[in-house]
Order: C-alpha cells, then structure tokens, then sequence
C-alpha cells in the first residue's frame, strides 16, 4: 500500500466501525421505512442541526403518520404541521418545508422504495436524479454530498440491510460509490494528509486524487473511509469524537498527526 494511503487505512481501523451520527434523527421510525425516511432526512436537513432535525423527523412521524405517502391533497395539512412548528421559526426553509416533504414523496412515487434503488440505479446516476428532482440535493453543487451520503446509507447498510434481489447488485452499487472530497478536506489537512498543491487543484482532480486512494484502501467499498475520515476531530458530546469513540488519544493511530494530541 501506498504512503499516502496510510493515513486513510489508520482512520478505517480505527473508525471504521463508527456510526454515522446523523442516522440518529432517524429512530422514530419503524426499521422498515426508515430507507424513505433517510430520504426525507436529507431533503428537509438543510441549514438543521443534527438535533433540530431529530426533532423535526421525530414529529413528522407523530403528527403526520403517513408522511412519505402525501400528495397535493394533503397540502393543507402539511401547511398546518408547518405553521405549528414555531420553534422553526428561525429556519430560513420553514415557508417551503410543505413543500420539501411533497417532493420527497413524489421521488417515493416515481422511483419505487429506496430499496429497489440499488438495481435500478448506478451511482452517480442516483446522485444525479436526486439532484435534479429534489431541492437542496445540489442541484448547483460540483459534489452533491447529501445525495451520495443517501447513496452511502442506502448502498452500504447504514439504515439496514438493502432488500435486493441479488447480492451481486448491492455490490456492484457499493464498489461504485464515491466520496465527495469537499465532505472530508478538513479532517484531511488536519492531519497533513492533503498532497502538495491541493488548494491549486480542481474540484475533478481532487476527486479523483481522493477516489484513487479509498479504492486503493477498501476497494470493495470504497466509501468505508467517509465516515472514518468524519469522525476525525469532529465535534463529540464533550470533547472530539474521536477521542470519545477511542476512550483516549493513546490509542489512536494517528496520533503522530493530530495536531494537538491529548489536549484537543
């Protein structure tokens, strides 16, 4: 393995097998729909703290049941849900949340259950159609992190096992998901991971510099080392993530890297 793949391969190790955070907000909602759910969670998670969108998914489910089923019937209803959630009213989006959750539906309605994606669809062609049909998934962004961490949860597991009809599919799917380097550029330059001239380069050079690299470090699954990479100097309950999740900067691999090791 190649010395610039080290680093990735020491986050795997020892992250690897952390949760992504955000799939919290999903709880609420039976195992069974939480693939949709995990669709309505990145539709409506803009400009939402990971808590201010567990709470808004977790009343969705209690007062509007059957979301993810809506049409422009119920339009007056989810006027109303909106209009009652005043401790939204911060939230630049809260006008056109109505709205959102209508989308989400329609997508549900035309694509068939998040489930079946994974046949139906390739990657960047999933990554694409989530863009182009629903709001806030980049449609104007050069590397559409919400749809491709949706590709991610979906192709991955992270919100169940994927109920397909073929193993080969689901990896197929997998071996062909991508990291999107805007999601992990700041823990990589925390730890002096970025190459040379990284701020000079363009945004397709760096994803497919960063594209070599996972596939070198999890071919299978290249998109293993997203979250792994994430927890790196996130932002835990007290204190970095990363430390919490380790139980001590001692046992972190990358510790030669931190820049402030034990005292971050």
């Amino acid at each position: 393995m190649s010395t610039t793949a080290q680093p990735f391969l020491a986050a795997l190790r020892a992250f690897g097998s952390r949760p992504d955070p955000r799939l919290a907000v999903l709880d609420p909602w039976p195992v069974s729909e939480r693939p949709s759910a995990a669709l309505l969670a990145s539709v409506l998670g803009q400009d939402l703290t990971i808590a201010g969108l567990a709470r808004l998914l977790r009343e969705i489910h209690a007062n509007l049941g059957d979301a993810l089923a809506a049409t422009s019937a119920d339009w007056p209803l989810l006027e109303k849900f909106s209009a009652r959630a005043t401790w939204l009213q911060d939230w630049p989006h809260r006008e056109s949340m109505p709205g959102w959750i209508l989308a989400a539906s329609d997508f549900l309605r035309v694509h068939g259950a998040p489930e079946t994606w994974l046949l139906g669809f390739d990657p960047p062609t999933l990554v694409r159609t989530l863009a182009s049909e629903l709001p806030w998934m980049g449609a104007r962004s050069s590397h559409r992190v919400k749809a491709w961490r949706l590709c991610r949860w979906l192709g991955r597991g992270e919100v169940g096992e994927p109920q397909v009809g073929a193993m080969e599919g689901t990896e197929v799917f997998r071996a062909a998901l991508r990291v999107p380097h805007a999601a992990v550029e700041r823990p990589l330059k925390a730890i002096s991971a970025l190459p040379p001239g990284w701020t000079d380069w363009t945004p397709s050079r760096r994803q497919e510099w960063l594209d070599g690299i996972a596939s070198e470090v999890s071919p299978a699954d290249p998109a293993a080392v997203w979250t792994a990479l994430e927890t790196i100097l996130s932002r835990g309950r007290s204190g970095p993530a990363c430390q919490e999740y380790l139980g001590s900067c001692g046992k972190c691999p990358l510790r030669p890297r931190c820049p402030s090791p034990g005292r971050v």
